[in-house]
């Protein structure tokens, strides 16, 4: 279409306009709307000019450019405002209907919720508001639903959920909704059962109830501060020294505190595929324990890998094997160290690595070491961080033998924090030594071990254990040296255990049923070798098999 047709259809009015002082007012308000990158375009009949023209056209409609053009005449050359600015929408809640859904939110809140003093884990804080905290067993969108039946019922306007979840957070930001969790306190689910359903209590046992709460969580805020201390302070003692140049494995040469956490993490088995086939669900591959040790200071934690043929247990005994062979190839040579560990009675919590601590203070191995354990329940720390990287590369990789169940740890961090630990490490084998047998001829048993969260001894008071409650609880000491009885020589170690391996039945057990889904299934598999013993025969006694009489059929 020629531009002589454009023309036609725009009123004579704007036509005749079109002179210079026109042009520059509309090409400013062009300018305004559409930004400076366009130049407004006389109308003209002549189709060279178009050609000609290195310009770029904006299409703009006949009631559009009337549009302009009006408020151009009337209000000058400034930004047009839409009529509706500033009115309130025909379907927009009022006032009370804000008003009736914050009051419900603080009801529902006041019945079902708690309230989470000081700053929580994956919470952030909401001024100086007390943090609200509902069951997470209900959605937004299911208390939504509720608020509309008792609005049916009370013949008060209903509201669509995205209006609902909008005044929620403009009115009550500080109430939130639990996020699901596992490995919770025992002690706060119990007081968050006992506050919830308190409804026929008297004010004063209510607030009792909930005192004993927040003292609880006091006390695991407490312990979690001190250990947070410990690591900065660790770190910044780590790069002052430069211990990345430090060769490892040294003992007592280095005048600092280094801190080390340590911990279980859950057993994973191999052969294991990233793509599994569905029959291998449901049968029991190879297992592997990991425990790790943290260096705090330096970020990097060793992973023990620890064969079902070559465990010899998950108790104390174990752990302190574990942590010894740490100290006597992987430590950083400190004089002073400071050991978290979780607060489990049955692994860390026990007379046997108190014990052990003890000897290394005596034997010259270290100058003080404390043991510190947070809240139990509270008990998260920087060896889950690193098993979690771990169990995300786990995930995605196929491992049918231990040295790839090694190089998947190796692999799971980027910056090497992850490092890999065999038992039958050719540079740095792991011994299984009897600790507790070896420690009951020196040491007493510490008397309310479970009492206490923090055990320190130093050289300067040997076999004398410094016990206190929590951070800021007074030190009690405790000898727990046996009289007439001394330490042997420094080099004496306790007898060797010997692994009992894996009997006949799981040998031919991994044979026969997990070997066939392996990559390789070869006899030489390692993880699921052919057995050298004979297959054990399975016995059964023709008696139990039949059938009771009380379930005999009438014709037997």
């Amino acid at each position: 279409m020629s531009q002589s047709s454009k023309a036609s259809e725009v009123p004579d009015e704007i036509i005749c306009h079109q002179d210079e002082p026109f042009i520059d007012e509309i090409t400013s308000l062009n300018d305004l709307y559409f930004g400076n990158h366009t130049e407004f375009v006389p109308l003209s009949s002549s189709e060279d000019e178009e050609e000609d023209s290195e310009t770029t056209d904006i299409s703009v409609g006949k009631f559009k450019l009337n549009s302009i053009a009006a408020s151009l005449d009337k209000d000058g050359l400034k930004p047009r405002i839409h009529g509706n600015t500033g009115k309130t929408p025909k379907h927009a809640l009022s006032l009370t209907d804000v008003q009736r859904i914050s009051q419900f939110l603080k009801e529902y809140t006041l019945k079902n919720g708690l309230p989470l003093p000081g700053r929580q884990p994956n919470y952030s804080t909401c001024g100086d508001k007390v943090l609200l905290l509902l069951p997470s067993d209900k959605t937004k969108s299911d208390i939504w639903e509720l608020y509309n039946q008792a609005a049916t019922m009370l013949n008060y306007r209903q509201v669509s959920l995205s209006e609902f979840k909008k005044v929620w957070l403009e009115q009550t930001p500080h109430i939130l909704i639990m996020k699901p969790a596992t490995d919770l306190c025992p002690k706060c689910q119990r007081y968050v059962h006992n506050i919830s359903n308190a409804g026929n209590l008297s004010e004063e046992e209510k607030k009792t109830m909930l005192d004993e709460y927040m003292c609880h969580l006091d006390k695991a805020k407490q312990q979690r501060e001190y250990y947070r201390e410990r690591c900065l302070l660790s770190k910044e003692l780590f790069q002052t020294h430069d211990l990345n140049q430090t060769e490892r494995g040294q003992v007592c040469t280095m005048d600092m505190t280094q801190m080390y956490s340590f911990d279980f993490a859950q057993q994973i088995h191999y052969p294991h595929h990233a793509q599994e086939v569905g029959p291998l669900f449901f049968k029991t591959p190879r297992k592997c324990q990991a425990f790790g040790v943290c260096a705090e200071g330096a970020g990097e934690q060793v992973f023990y890998l620890v064969d079902e043929a070559e465990e010899v247990g998950k108790g104390a005994n174990t752990v302190v094997i574990l942590l010894h062979h740490f100290f006597e190839y992987w430590g950083y040579g400190e004089k002073d160290a400071v050991l978290q560990m979780d607060n489990c009675a049955g692994q860390n919590k026990n007379n046997t690595m108190i014990r052990y601590g003890m000897w290394r203070i005596m034997t010259g191995r270290h100058r003080s070491i404390e043991f510190s354990l947070m809240e139990a329940g509270h008990t998260k720390f920087s060896p889950d961080w690193h098993f979690c990287l771990w169990k995300m590369k786990w995930r995605h990789s196929t491992a049918e033998t231990l040295d790839e169940v090694a190089e998947s740890v190796r692999h799971s961090s980027s910056n090497g924090h992850n490092i890999p630990q065999l038992i039958n490490d050719a540079e740095k084998p792991v011994s299984f030594y009897d600790w507790t047998s070896f420690f009951e001829a020196f040491f007493k048993k510490l008397p309310s071990i479970s009492k206490f969260h923090h055990f320190r001894m130093s050289e300067e008071s040997p076999g004398v254990v410094f016990v206190k409650a929590y951070r800021s609880s007074a030190e009690k000491p405790i000898n727990i040296s046996k009289k007439g009885q001394q330490l042997p020589n420094v080099d004496t170690l306790p007898s060797v255990i010997t692994p009992k391996g894996l009997d006949a039945a799981r040998q031919w057990y991994l044979y026969d049923e997990i070997r066939p889904f392996c990559r390789d299934t070869s006899d030489s598999l390692q993880s699921c070798p052919k057995p050298v013993c004979p297959k054990p025969r399975v016995k059964i006694d023709p008696e139990k098999r039949k059938c009771p009489k009380q379930f005999a059929s009438p014709e037997m």
